[in-house]
C-alpha cells in the first residue's frame, strides 16, 4: 500500500460511475426523445382531425345522386288539333277557332274553355296575322282558363310559343311586347309575313289596356 508522500496526500480514485459530461448528454438525449414523442402524437392528432372534417373522396361517391326527373306533359288530341303551348309561362291551352271577337257574350263564352283565335284572321301556313286572346284575370273571367294569360307579360324577346294545327307544330319567336289602348284595332290588322299576335287585357283584373305580343315564324 502506497503511502502518502510528504506535503500532501494522495488522492483516491473516483467513485462516480458517469461523470458529469456523460449526465448531461443522458439528459439531453431525455429531452430529445420526449420532444420527438410529443412532435409525432400532435402530428397523429392533426390526421386523425383532417380526416374527419375531410372524408375521403370514396365516401362521397357512396353518395347516392338524386337525378332531377323531368314532368313530360301530355298533349291532348284537342290540344293537337289547334292549341297553344308556352313552356316559359305554363300556358298550354285548346284555341277555339273564328270565335267573333266583337260580341261578348260569345268570345266570354268561348274562353271559359281555352283561348280564342280572332274570327277573319290568318291560320297557320296562311301566311298572315294570327290573333289570339285569352283572359288574364278572374276578375273578368271564369272557369278554368281565367287566369290562362296571367303571366303574359313574362315573355321577352327570343321567347318561343308552341300552336298546334291539325297535328302539326309550329315555333314563333318573339319579338315585340307592348301595351295599347282597349280600342286599338291596328293589331288586328293582316301582315305580309306569318306571325302570331297574342293579346290580354292589362293591367290584370282592368280592362283598361291591352298587352300585346308578337311572334314571328321560326323556319323548321
Amino acid at each position: 500500500m502506497k503511502l502518502p508522500t510528504r506535503g500532501g496526500v494522495s488522492s483516491p480514485p473516483s467513485m462516480e460511475r458517469n461523470p458529469p459530461k456523460s449526465r448531461e448528454a443522458g439528459r439531453r438525449r431525455i429531452i430529445l426523445w420526449a420532444f420527438l414523442f410529443v412532435l409525432v402524437g400532435a402530428a397523429i392528432n392533426i390526421l386523425i382531425l383532417h380526416l374527419y372534417s375531410h372524408p375521403p373522396i370514396q365516401t362521397y361517391l357512396a353518395v347516392p345522386i338524386r337525378k332531377t326527373e323531368i314532368k313530360k306533359v301530355e298533349i291532348s288530341p284537342e290540344i293537337k288539333q289547334f292549341g297553344i303551348k308556352i313552356d316559359k309561362i305554363d300556358v298550354l291551352a285548346p284555341i277555339l277557332e273564328n270565335v267573333d271577337g266583337t260580341e261578348k257574350a260569345i268570345y266570354n263564352k268561348a274562353l271559359q274553355s281555352g283561348v280564342a283565335h280572332y274570327k277573319g284572321t290568318a291560320l297557320p301556313e296562311q301566311n298572315s296575322n294570327i290573333f289570339i286572346f285569352g283572359h288574364s284575370s278572374s276578375v273578368l273571367g271564369i272557369g278554368p282558363y281565367a287566369n290562362i294569360f296571367a303571366n303574359l307579360n313574362e315573355l321577352d324577346k327570343g321567347d318561343t310559343i308552341v300552336i298546334y294545327y291539325k297535328e302539326q307544330e309550329f315555333h314563333y319567336i318573339v319579338f315585340e311586347k307592348k301595351i295599347i289602348g282597349n280600342d286599338d284595332l291596328s293589331v288586328l290588322e293582316p301582315t305580309k309575313k306569318e306571325q302570331l299576335t297574342l293579346m290580354t287585357c292589362w293591367p290584370i283584373g282592368s280592362k283598361a289596356k291591352r298587352l300585346i305580343i308578337k311572334s314571328y315564324l321560326e323556319k323548321q
